[in-house]
């Protein structure tokens, strides 16, 4: 799929730190031990979709150069959906507890970072529920390409292998020479409970390219493994291998797939999505080609000399005459690509300027062309994926004419209805492991995970939620709640708190001498009771005197 470069520019890019990434570990094992069903599926659409978003070479990416639009994408894709708040809905305790301590030792943020980022590259993203020697859960997310899911018609899963490690460190002691994959396998044993098994297996490959070990093997004994290796598994909380250990969970195995779609357009009764990228590979390749195009012209506007023919003949001529029984070429060894006489890099001395002077040569490099072309194509691959280009990359230029606000609008609505799309599939399933994790911690499980939703131009947002405020329409604690984007306990404690500095206010403010906040202004005297007309009797009459 990629663009085929010239072989002089293949001379220059193919040197070390000039050819793109590769994936570390070699996929061809794990695509070979793939149903039948599956292959064609997840070697035609899900593997170049991660070559892509990865940003890596994966055999069916090969080492033009790549523009990296889809990793940007993918990576731009994730944040906008992330969003900028996470908090917890439900129980006061239970919030707290894992939006605290828990959040903090399991490193939660980091999983759904993971987690959003593997279900938009991939389609779908298996989670899991680990638990440690000291008996602690966390959860953590898988990239599909390094697990097995077999799931039911309604998407639980059923049975789930994953490739989770290589258990080496990164210093190599004196004397070893093998390394091990860390294999786990979640399954329902003949007595229909839900059971791990752990296996470990001796690392096959070349060194810079291990291969993943097949799964329905049996693995190395535990008394067989290094003492490193054994420590290394009793640090993750892993005794035993080969052996069916019970699951402590109530929701099955403890697994859950996530989906970007709802519906598989490659194959509609797959339980997987689609990729971010699915259905944009063709512009990610005309990218490439932009990219190639214009990184071509760079390397060929380097100044050249054009001199005559005839010129570059006489002195070929005259090399000959020179140095006889030597073979001279017409051409040099550096335009071997062109085989074109006219272009030489030296130019001889003794002659005659007036009668053959060389002519320099600048190509010209055509940016504002390749600009358009490739901003072009970005917009339209966002547009693809279901975003405004803008949310994605904006570094794009703006159209010459302002936008009308139904346009503005469309935009924003676009990049909104896929962030609200990707919650409604995302969240029920992230809050169904959330729900287990209490249960296990001892908590309740009336929890909720909350993702802030997509907001392109936050302050007409808020400015609507103050209008609809001011005329009735919402109460006052849910428009502090969607301004501040906070959770409900938070706003909660946030009225509580300006209720009281309210009140703080107002009794600082509350004394004899200025109980209307007006004393000074009315021009009053600190020596009178507050009485406008001091010298009228009790019942306000005017004195006598005062009518003379």
């Amino acid at each position: 799929m990629a663009f085929q470069l010239p072989k002089y520019l293949k001379r220059y890019l193919d040197t070390k730190g000039r050819i793109p990434f590769e994936n570390y570990t070699n996929n061809s094992t794990y695509y070979s031990q793939l149903d039948y069903y599956w292959i064609n599926y997840m070697e035609y659409v899900i593997r170049p979709c991660i070559a892509y978003g990865s940003g890596a070479v994966d055999g069916v990416h090969n080492n033009a150069l790549s523009s990296g639009t889809g990793f940007a994408l993918v990576n731009g894709a994730s944040r906008v959906v992330r969003g900028d708040k996470t908090y917890f809905e439900g129980d006061d305790y239970t919030c707290e507890k894992l939006g605290g301590a828990w959040a903090t030792y399991s490193n939660f943020s980091k999983f759904l970072d993971r987690a959003i980022r593997f279900t938009m590259l991939c389609g779908s993203a298996p989670i899991k529920i680990d638990i440690d020697r000291l008996g602690r859960s966390s959860l953590s997310a898988v990239r599909l390409d390094r697990s097995l899911i077999s799931t039911d018609d309604a998407g639980n899963v059923n049975s789930a292998v994953f490739f989770v490690s290589i258990l080496s460190n990164l210093k190599r002691e004196i004397g070893e020479q093998i390394e091990y994959w860390l294999v786990e396998e979640r399954k329902y044993n003949e007595a229909l409970k839900p059971v791990i098994v752990y296996k470990v297996f001796r690392k096959s490959g070349v060194a810079n390219s291990p291969t993943l070990p097949s799964p329905y093997q049996v693995g190395v004994s535990f008394e067989n493994l290094p003492p490193r290796v054994k420590q290394e598994l009793v640090r993750n909380g892993i005794n035993r291998l080969n052996e069916e250990m019970e699951l402590p969970f109530t929701d099955g195995l403890g697994v859950w797939l996530l989906t970007r779609t709802g519906v598989n357009s490659c194959v509609p009764d797959a339980p997987f999505g689609d990729p971010l990228l699915y259905g944009l590979l063709d512009l990610l390749w005309s990218l490439d080609v932009v990219y190639s195009g214009s990184m071509i012209d760079v390397l060929n506007g380097e100044g050249k000399i054009l001199v005559p023919k005839q010129f570059l003949q006489e002195t070929m001529a005259r090399l000959q005459a020179q140095n006889p029984g030597m073979a001279f070429d017409v051409t040099t060894a550096e335009l071997d690509g062109y085989k074109d006489e006219s272009f030489v890099y030296v130019m001889p001395s003794m002659f005659d300027k007036d009668k053959m002077a060389p002519t320099p040569v600048q190509f010209e490099i055509r940016s504002t062309a390749y600009r358009e072309m490739w901003e072009l194509y970005q917009k339209e691959a966002a547009v693809r994926a279901g975003f405004s280009p803008t949310s994605i990359f904006p570094h794009l230029v703006p159209d010459n004419s302002a936008k009308t606000a139904t346009e503005v609008t469309a935009e924003e609505n676009l990049t909104r209805a896929s962030v609200k799309q990707f919650h409604g599939l995302f969240l029920p399933v992230i809050n169904r492991a959330i729900q287990e994790i209490a249960r296990l911690e001892g908590l309740d499980d009336n929890v909720e995970l909350k993702l802030s939703d997509y907001i392109g131009n936050k302050l007409q947002s808020d400015q609507n939620i103050r209008e609809n405020f001011a005329a009735g329409l919402i109460p006052k604690e849910a428009a502090v709640q969607a301004i501040n984007n906070l959770s409900a306990a938070e706003t909660r404690e946030y009225l509580e708190k300006l209720k009281n500095e309210q009140q703080e206010s107002m009794e600082a403010a509350f004394n004899e001498r200025d109980y209307f906040g007006q004393a000074e202004s009315a021009g009053f005297d600190d020596r009178r009771s507050g009485n406008e007309n001091q010298n009228t009797d009790q019942a306000g009459d005017i004195p006598p005197d005062a009518e003379k």
